[in-house]
């Protein structure tokens, strides 16, 4: 299995549970050139470990954000900027206990198609998500979803939430200095020092 680490590089468009043959319970994880990987662990145990590689506990998030929509089950799951796991139906277990919900990264979502009583998701590398829910269950689970990613974002990235993709972010960390640049921060250091200096006086 490849590292976590390389999993969050390439980017996470969906994590759902699958039934391997001569396996048995696995996960497949879709990155977000829609290449597919079997991971030889339950969901659960992938989803923790993305979490955890992330220093963040899923206990404690699902606890967090299931207060902010008002719910106990169904929380999405936000662990970067651009990466918010929205939780859907997506099999009927063949053992009880097995895991019925996969997740999907909202930011990943191109349309969504109505099918009699339930719908797909089509996502933005093209990959399609048979759901077994209706599409008004998946319409809340998006508003859920918009409505943690705003809380995670502002106690999480300040400022950060206006730029669209890893990549500008990316291009905006790694921006020279300009003279402006280093002149407003001598000025705010300068002033730093004489605050220091009145307080030890």
């Amino acid at each position: 299995m490849r590292k976590r680490e390389n999993y969050l590089e390439e980017g996470i468009s969906a994590v759902l549970p699958v039934y391997t043959e001569g396996v048995g319970d696995t996960t497949v994880l879709i990155n977000q050139k829609g290449e597919k990987r079997v991971i030889y662990k339950k969901m659960k145990a992938v989803l923790k470990g993305i979490a955890s590689s992330l220093s963040y506990d899923l206990v404690e998030l699902r606890k967090k954000y299931g207060e902010i929509i008002d719910q106990k089950v169904k929380i999405p799951i936000p662990l970067q900027h651009d990466l918010i796991l929205m939780p859907v139906v997506v099999r009927q277990p063949l053992v009880q206990g097995d895991e019925t919900y996969g997740y999907i990264n909202y930011r990943c979502i191109d349309q969504i198609i109505r099918e009699g009583k339930y719908c797909r998701v089509i996502l933005k590398n093209g990959i399609e998500i048979q759901l077994l829910q209706s599409y008004s269950t998946t319409q809340k689970n998006i508003l859920n979803a918009q409505l943690v990613e705003k809380h995670f974002l502002e106690n999480n990235y300040k400022g950060i939430e206006k730029i669209s993709s890893l990549q500008e972010l990316n291009q905006e960390l790694h921006c020279p200095a300009t003279r402006g640049d280093i002149v407003v921060l001598y000025e705010h250091i300068k002033k730093l020092i004489e605050m220091l200096e009145s307080n030890l006086k």
